[in-house]
């Protein structure tokens, strides 16, 4: 039982799972208050990297600089990697035609 609750804890903390965790909860937390969609994998993305730096525990092993990097990854693919890049597809698409 002891060797679970490691592998979860090593996997949510150590790994920064919990930063895309709270990326994805604090996007959909601020998805009702008005905030355009494009701006969500931004805010996400930021978070992460503040965590990223800050958490006790998280990436450990890592420079600043790197724990910044991972959790930016981390929280800008948790609330919609895919969404910014059709975002900005659909801006290119449109300052071309117009």
């Amino acid at each position: 039982m002891e060797e679970i609750f490691n592998f979860i804890l090593n996997l949510f903390v150590e790994e920064g799972v919990i930063i895309a965790v709270a990326a994805f909860v604090v996007g959909q937390i601020i998805k009702p208050l008005k905030v355009p969609n494009k701006f969500i994998p931004l805010i996400g993305g930021l978070l992460g990297a503040a965590l990223g730096m800050l958490l006790p525990g998280v990436f450990t092993d890592k420079d600043i600089v790197t724990s910044a990097i991972l959790g930016l990854a981390l929280g800008w693919g948790a609330t919609g990697g895919y969404e910014t890049i059709k975002q900005l597809n659909n801006y290119k698409y449109h300052s071309i035609t117009n």
